[in-house]
């Protein structure tokens, strides 16, 4: 089904005229990180050229999957990038998605109880249901059984946190991430007009309703309420997929690298500072203007609490799938950088 800006915007105006509810709900702590080693995070950085080869390979020496199943009964849901139907890297790549879920399922997770779900964007994306199927993630699902949601045509909640400053009314977020037992994100990578650089903690806009993102996008405080939207939920387990990445300024975002990377980890904040780290390196358009530390997204992320973007807050693993024999000068930056 072809997805258009027109039809896009048509489908957002509607959902701002008719609002879903969202009643208010009790906060809920954040849960434990199932792979902290001495309360540090745990990333991995892969260096592959296979995105299979590369996710399985971070996967596995993050320590696996199963502490990400252990004890769950009820779903855990992957969130991808469909902001548009446009193809990786400006979006998850399908694969992504389908390698972690076979994952979950080879570990012994039921792929019922396994549901990747999205709101896209309003500029040439809704409704998520056709930019779902035409970016390939409805294949994936029917492929292995598991369910796809599409958060603008299901129940909402209201979280308010008491650090959301710039949420005065609460932060309305669907229902079945609320009650979601774990979240796993798989952001792209690239330079953003607004964000500076959009990664984990961005991909956040994708659970927030129509009204929530015209209230994001009013031009007041931008940074703080992006970066607090991440008070309203978990993130237990981070997969970005950096083989290719786009590094030039926008609106259209054509020059791109090729990194060869997938980053894994456990904390949204310290995933994020290691692929900024790397797109650095590649002098990536406005995030090559500052050390990465100093950037906006990580001090307000740190002062809330979400994480820590410094080396030795983080147990790095590294591996060379590629026998690349500039990886290891690459690691050495992402230490220095985050040093």
């Amino acid at each position: 089904m072809k997805v258009t800006h027109e039809g896009s915007m048509e489908e957002y105006k509607r959902l701002i005229k008719n609002p879903p509810l969202g009643p208010k709900v009790p906060i809920k702590s954040s849960r434990t990180d199932p792979y902290a080693v001495d309360d540090k995070c745990v990333l991995a950085v892969i260096r592959s050229d296979s995105r299979r080869e590369g996710i399985k390979e971070a996967l596995r020496v993050i320590g696996g999957v199963t502490p990400l199943c252990d004890e769950v009964e009820g779903e855990i849901v992957i969130k991808p990038n469909c902001n548009t139907d446009d193809p990786f890297p400006r979006n998850t790549h399908p694969e992504t998605v389908r390698i972690i879920a076979e994952s979950l399922i080879e570990a012994g997770f039921p792929p019922e109880h396994i549901v990747v779900g999205d709101m896209s964007g309003r500029y040439r994306g809704l409704p998520t249901r056709h930019t779902m199927e035409n970016m390939g993630l409805k294949k994936v699902a029917d492929d292995l059984g598991i369910k796809l949601s599409y958060f603008e045509e299901e129940e909402w909640v209201t979280v308010k946190h008491p650090r959301n400053k710039a949420w005065p009314r609460g932060i309305k977020i669907p229902k079945r991430i609320y009650e979601a037992d774990k979240v796993i994100l798989t952001p792209i990578m690239r330079p953003h007009r607004s964000a500076t650089f959009t990664i984990a903690l961005k991909l956040a806009v994708g659970l927030i309703d129509a009204v929530g993102r015209e209230w994001l996008h009013n031009g007041e405080a931008f940074y703080e309420k992006m970066v607090e939207l991440n008070l309203a939920f978990s993130v237990d387990l981070v997969v970005t997929d950096a083989l290719k990445c786009f590094i030039g300024g926008g609106p259209v975002h054509d020059e791109m690298a090729e990194p060869g990377i997938i980053i894994a980890g456990s904390n949204r904040v310290a995933a994020d500072a290691v692929a900024v780290a790397v797109m650095k390196q590649y002098g990536a358009h406005g995030v090559i203007d500052k050390p990465v530390q100093e950037h906006e997204q990580f001090i307000l992320a740190e002062q809330l609490g979400l994480g820590k973007p410094r080396i030795d807050e983080m147990v790095l693993r590294t591996s060379n799938l590629a026998e690349d024999e500039d990886f290891d000068t690459m690691i050495n930056r992402i230490k220095d950088e985050l040093s």
